[in-house]
This record gives C-alpha cells, sequence and structure tokens, in this order.
C-alpha cells in the first residue's frame, strides 16, 4: 500500500509539473502573440505616418508646381499689376484648393483677389520669396472656420529679375484631415506640430484627446504616462532632431487607455507630423488572431483533458497489472503465497466472529506426472486445476498456489464445518472425473486437509499448521480423501 501511495504521489508530482509547464508554454506563446501583434499594429502605424508625410510634401509640391505655372504667366506682362494679372488671380482663387491669392508686390504691398491690401514686408516668407526662394509662412492667426491657414510663395521672374510674388493661402487642416480621415475609421487624431511644441493643425476630437489648436505638444505630453521609460523631455529631443517614433501612452483621464503616438518630420519648417489613435483601434485588423486564440485554447485544453485522463487510465492500468502480477501466480493467475497469507490474515482479523475453513490441497502423485509426462505437461495439469478451484468456490473466497503442487483455499463466512466438507468432497469428485487430454485418459486425484477458524486457530500459520496435519492424515490414510483437523 505504501508503495502504492509512492508511486501515485510520483505521478502527481509528474503531472502538476507537466501542467505547469503547459501554462507556462501557453503564456510565452500568447505573450509572442501579442507582442507580434503590437509590432505589426506599430509599424503599420509608422507606414501610414510616413506615407501621408510624403503625400503632403507631393501635395504641395504640386500647389509650388501650379503656383510657379502662373508666375511665369504673369512675368510676362508688363505691369505687374495689370488687369489680366488681377483677372488671372481672381480666376485662381475661385477654381482652386486656395483660399485666398495675392500679388505681392517688391516693397512688400500685398493685393489681395478680393482686393484688399496688406504690407507684408515684414514676413518671413516675404523675404525668402524675394531672394528667389519659394516658401511658406508659418501658421496665420487669420483662420477661417478654427482652421489653419499657410502662405505658399514663388517668386515672379522678369529678364531674370525677381518682380514680384505670387502668394496662396492654403488650409493644412484640411489637408490633414483628408490624409488622415480613412485611417481606423477616423477614430484618431493628427497634428501637424512646430519644433517648438506649438500645435499649428489640429484634427480630431479635442474633448477625447485633451488637446487642440494652438496647445503645447510637450506640455501634453507631460500629461501621459508614457511607456517604455520614454519621457517628454526625450520626445521633444526626437523633435529637434528630427526623427520619427513611435511611443505608447496611457491617459489618465480616460481609464488608463492606452494611445500609439506616432510622429515623423514634414521636412518643410521643421515640422513633425503626428497621428494618435487607440491601441485597440490600431489592433483591430489583428481582432481574428484573437479568435483563433479563443479556439485555439479551447482545443487545446479538451486535448491537454484528453491527454492526462489517458495518462490517468494508463496508469491506473499499469498500475492493476504490476498490483496483480505482484499479487499472482504467474503459472496459475491464483494468488501466491505471500497474497494468500496477507488476504487470509486480513480476513481472520476484520472477521472474527464469523466461521471459516482453510483447506490446504494437494495434488496425489504429481512427481509421477512430471517425470512420466513432461514438466510442460505438469504446468498444464496445474492451470487446468486452478481454473477447476475458481470454477468450484466463490468469487470472495480465497483461492492461492503455496507451492509446486500444494494449493490453500480459504471459504470466508460459512455456517458449519460441514458446508466445508461438502465442498471439498465435491471439490475431490470433480477433480477425478476432470479430463485432461495432455495425460492421455489418465485421472488426477488431491487430498484436501481442513482447519476451522477460529476454532483450530485465528491466524494463516497456526490454521497453516493444523491443516497440513489433516492433509498428512489424508496422505497416509490412502490419498484422494478428505480430513479435518
Amino acid at each position: 500500500m505504501k508503495k502504492k501511495q509512492t508511486q501515485i504521489r510520483q505521478y502527481a508530482k509528474i503531472m502538476s509539473v507537466f501542467l505547469v509547464a503547459v501554462v507556462i508554454g501557453l503564456l510565452i506563446f500568447f505573450y509572442c502573440i501579442q507582442r507580434s501583434v503590437e509590432h505589426r499594429s506599430q509599424k503599420m502605424m509608422m507606414n501610414n505616418v510616413s506615407r501621408q508625410s510624403v503625400h503632403l510634401r507631393t501635395i504641395l509640391n504640386i500647389q509650388y508646381a501650379y503656383l510657379n505655372g502662373l508666375a511665369e504667366e504673369i512675368g510676362k506682362s508688363d505691369q505687374l499689376l495689370d488687369q489680366k494679372n488681377i483677372n488671372l488671380l481672381q480666376s485662381m482663387t475661385k477654381n482652386t484648393d486656395f483660399g485666398a491669392t495675392a500679388l505681392i508686390e517688391p516693397d512688400g504691398t500685398s493685393h489681395y483677389s478680393n482686393g484688399q491690401t496688406k504690407n507684408v514686408s515684414h514676413r518671413r516668407y516675404y523675404r525668402e520669396a524675394m531672394s528667389g526662394k519659394r516658401t511658406l509662412s508659418e501658421p496665420l492667426d487669420s483662420s477661417i472656420s478654427g482652421s489653419t491657414r499657410v502662405v505658399l510663395g514663388v517668386p515672379i521672374y522678369k529678364d531674370k529679375k525677381v518682380i514680384g510674388i505670387l502668394g496662396g493661402s492654403y488650409d493644412v487642416t484640411a489637408l490633414s484631415r483628408m490624409l488622415f480621415e480613412d485611417l481606423f475609421d477616423g477614430e484618431g487624431c493628427s497634428m501637424i506640430i512646430a519644433q517648438s511644441g506649438e500645435v499649428i493643425a489640429f484634427e480630431g476630437d479635442t474633448s477625447y484627446w485633451n488637446i487642440d489648436y494652438r496647445d503645447n505638444f510637450y506640455t501634453y505630453c507631460k500629461k501621459l504616462m508614457i511607456k517604455d521609460n520614454v519621457t517628454a523631455k526625450m520626445i521633444k529631443q526626437d523633435f529637434y532632431k528630427g526623427k520619427s517614433n513611435l511611443v505608447t501612452a496611457d491617459s489618465k483621464k480616460k481609464g488608463n487607455v492606452r494611445h500609439y503616438f506616432a510622429y515623423m518630420p514634414m521636412k518643410i519648417n521643421n515640422w513633425m507630423l503626428c497621428y494618435a489613435v487607440p491601441e485597440k483601434t490600431a489592433q483591430q485588423s489583428y481582432d481574428f488572431i484573437e479568435h483563433y486564440e479563443i479556439i485555439f485554447m479551447a482545443v487545446f485544453v479538451i486535448l491537454v483533458i484528453l491527454l492526462v485522463l489517458y495518462i490517468v487510465h494508463e496508469n491506473y492500468r499499469r498500475d492493476q497489472e504490476l498490483m496483480k502480477y505482484a499479487q499472482t501466480d504467474a503459472l496459475t493467475g491464483l494468488y501466491n503465497k505471500e497474497t494468500t497469507k496477507l488476504r487470509t490474515d486480513e480476513i481472520l482479523s476484520t472477521d472474527k466472529d464469523m466461521i471459516h475453513a482453510f483447506l490446504i490441497l494437494d495434488m496425489d502423485c504429481f512427481k509421477q506426472i512430471n517425470d512420466g509426462y513432461g514438466h510442460a505437461v505438469g504446468d498444464i495439469v496445474l492451470q487446468k486445476f486452478g481454473q477447476l478451484l475458481r470454477d468450484i468456490f466463490r468469487e470472495d473466497d480465497i483461492v492461492g498456489r503455496i507451492g509446486g503442487d500444494e494449493f490453500v483455499v480459504v471459504m470466508k463466512n460459512i455456517k458449519m464445518k460441514e458446508m466445508a466438507i461438502a465442498k471439498a468432497e465435491e471439490l475431490l469428485t470433480k477433480t477425478q472425473q476432470y479430463e485432461i487430454k495432455e495425460l492421455n485418459g489418465s485421472a488426477i486425484s488431491i487430498s484436501i486437509g481442513i482447519a476451522m477458524a477460529p476454532e483450530d486457530g485465528d491466524c494463516y500459520m497456526d490454521l497453516y499448521k493444523r491443516a497440513d496435519q489433516a492433509l498428512y492424515q489424508a496422505k497416509r490414510s490412502g490419498k484422494a480423501r478428505v480430513c479435518g483437523y
């Protein structure tokens, strides 16, 4: 019993280690999947921002090309402000994306398409354009409908000399909206941020993101719980170095909802293009993986359960086989000597008030069978006699082989000694009538000695001695008979 308990503890330990290893393996597996999803969604974010940054510059270059073409036509006129050029200016405002257009004289006087005039000689874009460069202004304070506008300016040449500037007011907020409105169903926000951190264009839900046009992005970052040991100071350094990056941050005011912030230099006026989106939204294209994970987990758990049940069943079956092998005689399948003794003592100790019969059976002249027919036939005789014992006695009686041709039967809980004698006589008769073809018609016989418990003893050894004496008397009396102690 102790050996069996030790084996059970060993199996339990092995199964525990196995299950722990499986759980750890699953955790590592799902962690790797999650990290892969994060990496891919972040890479997709950076690719989107990179493409849109290139797209934005492409659109501006197209506008510059359009302005250069008109500036070349205007430069062919004798006078900068003749009616033809004014009409061209008004037509450009009406038929293009420019909100307002202007012809700027060399002294800085700007003539707008709506008829207004204004001196812009103090503006940086005026000085750059007069020096022969195309220019882009800082965001203008005067905005239309809350949008942010900049002035694109190109020089007007006549005889290789700058005679003025053609300028157009462009809505960068609308441009930003156009670039990002189809991404993630519009759940993110886009920003164009100056090197100083000032948000010069914002498109998104200001109530959700808690940031708006003219706010400072660096100050905003200080309110976020930024992950991976990134700080607001490090983000500011990226902006000054023109370095692209993606940071993950939790919003304290949004129930710690995690967001991605991807930023990249626009290569225009040291501006940075930034796009932010909730992490869950950024990963929504990988939601199918989560469904597969659930299916995989369910299938895996079922397989593990089946495996565990199979292992338990196999261990139990093996234990039963080992136990049976350890308790039984290999030739006859009956209890062996040690098990017969243990089971007998167990019955005698638990059912002390009951009557039990202890029978010793010895095959008569078995040596002659071995000598005359060979040991192989002798083994067959013992096997078939063992089967006869199982057929005659009850299932809960103890039937064992304790020696070469010596057997023991313990008849449990009988009412009187006569019942044991009657059963022994029945066995004696059936044994003599039992045909074994290997003996070529010869019959076998047995002698039986009987002792009774508790009358003749209350343990195996006492009963064995008494029954053995009775068996000796049966042998001396001519064999093939039953004797009681």
